[in-house]
């Protein structure tokens, strides 16, 4: 029988391995879209150039030849920010991804599979 002091010390070992192992590294300045980090089993990433790329906001700037620090360029980009951001939830929520970063922002050493869901992403914001 273990005493009070070593369960505490035995859980508090177990809680903190399960949180390592649950981890992926992320850069600094890392672009997190949805989930954490620090409890993901099922990473994604997405190409943020291609998904802001096919968004009509950006395309109407584009086209439009609407600057990004405008009040307009502004509230362009706001939109699209919520756009993208809804859009990978979706997505990462059908396919099943607890978390959701911009490419080349994470690292899994884990060995779990880091699924690029940018085609998926692409869709639902073009939608």
């Amino acid at each position: 029988m273990l005493s009070a002091p070593a369960r505490h010390f035995l859980i508090v070992l177990v809680v903190l391995l399960g949180s390592l192992a649950a981890q992926v590294g992320v850069k600094r300045g890392a672009i997190i879209y949805h989930g954490s980090a620090s409890n993901t089993t099922a990473p994604a990433s997405i190409d943020e150039q291609k998904v802001r790329d096919a968004t009509p906001e950006w395309k109407r700037m584009q086209a439009e030849g609407v600057d990004p620090d405008s009040a307009q360029g502004k509230q362009l980009v706001v939109q699209m920010n919520n756009r993208i951001r809804e859009a990978v939830k979706s997505v990462a929520t059908t396919e099943s991804r607890d978390m959701v970063a911009r490419k080349d922002d994470i690292s899994d050493k884990q060995g779990r599979d880091v699924v690029d869901l940018t085609d998926k992403v692409v869709s639902k914001v073009a939608e």
